[in-house]
């Protein structure tokens, strides 16, 4: 096996693909071949490769755009809390802790957060870290200039509005309050359902570091220029430090002084590699771990080549967007929706895999509507009739127009359109609006140009998933405020009866009270036909022979998983 790594290695960077993967084996400038003693404790190989999709390259948690981004630099970093396999906080870098203030009448009113980190831990350059690494992450987070998808602000803490609102020489947030090098509090006024998430869940980033530019410019409110300059370069507390970016590899070494021990293999590489590839790579002992699509023809093939896998539930789902700025009308919604034939692709591609998603949430979450049922089932002639409401009708050449004569057009970005479980929905769509006279552009886009095409708003639909959804304030998604800017309500979605619903659903802690208040606010959300909840999946992750599996965490869980334990896991 050895031999066989080293021949693929060595094949694959011929195209491009450069990638290194050391073994016991050196071979000396003039050929030679010299083997170095190796004891029960080695492992024949020190790197480890993980496959990822295509790299925006920003791999900063502040202003990070893609889930694979963010999968190359969490081994960077450390937090307050991670996540346990029951969605519940537990200790990492530090704790969180929370008092309730009451008023007379025993309503609580304020929840007083207390912050402590570890003792003696250290950023990867060796710089100690302390609670005003952490104060400063929360400021640049909470910055009114603030441009990332984090959802921060959206917790009341005192004081934020005064910082928010204030000019330059407003530098403070008054709830937040430093007791010492390692201790503060944040004093939040009311209830918020994941406000020990949000404090707690959050990368801590070194001042020095992410607050002063390689020039010695530093961070000032209202300015993001200076920690956008780390964006291509992270550096934090965590198991591996970030060592290079280049030519589709993101190399990674072990950080000997991370605190919860050295990670057991030195080196940790992240490849780029296209979907259809990637049981190959493994099969050939270039990659170690990747997570195909749990299609069908995937799970023969695993089962066939005996391929180690586990399957969890997926704490996201895949949806089809549709920009309300682009198409305002809401009955041209309607009819696009009707017209999205959704089970024949997603059993087609997925078989027992996944499910058909009626609501726009994970189902993972104990807030998914029970029961729900298809919001906009396929239906040719409910399409037309919407569209014929939209003032649209069909002209003497036979295309469907609106009063102004401009044929309905809609163009739909999809990314890897040939191994896409929604490339069936789009096929079918495109026949049944060419017959109405309309017109459907499917455009296939590589990842990136894709989410760039998104966020900058020119596209009519999209098809995305969301992934790492761990509770039901959906804010950040569908509330009006994450509709300017480069928030992450790329629907455009502005519904102030919407809006209401999704705040309401944040300060509401009673379960079931919680529970009939999601169902509401997702149903006014598909009342407003801008997302098309699709399918509802596992997480298929596969391991190459390379791997100790037993080390490799192989929990059921979507929470909790291998990405959380990268330093445990070892070589053969």
């Amino acid at each position: 096996m050895k031999f066989k790594r080293f021949l693929a290695v060595a094949l694959i960077g011929a195209m491009t693909f450069s990638l290194a993967a050391c073994s016991s084996n050196q071979t000396t400038e003039n050929g030679s071949s010299t083997e170095q003693t190796q004891t029960e404790t080695q492992s024949q190989f020190d790197t480890m490769v993980v496959a990822v999709q295509e790299l925006n390259g920003i791999f900063n948690p502040l202003f990070y755009t893609t889930a694979y981004d963010s999968f190359v630099f969490g081994p960077v970093f450390s937090s307050v809390s991670i996540l346990d396999d029951d969605n519940n906080l537990i200790d990492d870098a530090g704790t969180i802790s929370q008092e309730e203030i009451t008023d007379e009448a025993g309503n609580t009113t304020q929840v007083k957060y207390t912050i402590k980190l570890q003792d003696g831990l250290t950023f990867s350059d060796g710089e100690p870290v302390t609670i005003d690494d952490y104060i400063f992450t929360l400021r640049v987070l909470l910055d009114p200039a603030y441009d990332g998808m984090s959802t921060l602000s959206t917790l009341n803490i005192v004081g934020l509005q005064e910082y928010r609102e204030g000019g330059e020489e407003v530098t403070e947030i008054s709830g937040i309050e430093r007791v010492d090098d390692l201790t503060c509090t944040v004093l939040v006024d009311g209830i918020n359902i994941i406000g020990d998430k949000l404090l707690a869940n959050q990368p801590i980033l070194p001042q020095h570091y992410y607050g002063v530019s390689d020039d010695g410019t530093e961070y000032k409110k209202g300015d993001m220029t200076v920690p956008k300059s780390r964006n291509s370069a992270p550096m934090g507390s965590g198991p591996y430090v970030f060592k290079s970016y280049e030519s589709n590899i993101v190399s990674l070494e072990a950080n000997a002084t991370y605190f919860k021990g050295t990670p057991k293999t030195p080196n940790l590489k992240f490849q780029v590699v296209a979907e259809n590839n990637k049981i190959d790579v493994v099969v050939n002992d270039e990659v170690d771990i990747t997570d195909p699509a749990s299609d069908i023809e995937t799970m023969k093939r695993l089962e066939a080549e005996a391929i180690e896998y586990n399957l969890t539930d997926n704490n996201g789902y895949g949806y089809i967007g549709i920009n309300a700025d682009r198409i305002p009308d809401v009955n041209v919604r309607k009819g696009l929706m009707s017209l999205m034939n959704r089970e024949p692709s997603v059993k087609s591609y997925f078989g027992d895999t996944a499910e058909v998603l009626e609501r726009p949430m994970t189902s993972t979450l104990a807030e998914y509507p029970e029961g729900a049922e298809a919001y906009y089932p396929y239906d040719k002639a409910k399409a037309l009739e919407y569209f014929e409401a939209a003032g649209y009708s069909k002209n003497a050449d036979g295309k469907l127009v609106n009063a102004n004569g401009e044929q309905l057009k809609v163009e739909v970005g999809v990314g890897d359109l040939k191994s896409h479980p929604t490339a069936g929905i789009f096929s079918q769509m495109k026949i049944d609006m060419e017959e109405m006279g309309a017109e459907l552009i499917v455009s296939d886009l590589q990842f990136n140009v894709l989410t760039d095409r998104i966020n900058s708003g020119d596209l009519d639909m999209f098809s995305l998933a969301w992934g790492n959804s761990n509770h039901a304030d959906l804010k950040q998604i569908y509330h009006s405020s994450s509709a300017e800017g480069s928030g992450s309500n790329h629907f455009k979605l502005r519904d102030p009866e919407v809006d209401k619903l999704l705040e309401e659903v944040a300060t509401t802690l009673d379960l079931e009270k919680r529970k009939e208040l999601v169902a509401q606010e997702l149903d006014l959300i598909m009342e407003n036909a801008v997302v098309m909840p699709v399918y509802q999946r596992k997480n298929l992750n596969i391991f190459s022979d390379n791997l100790k599996i037993d080390t490799v965490y192989r929990t059921s869980s979507p929470y909790h998983t291998y990405r959380d334990e990268y330093h445990v896991i070892e070589m053969k």
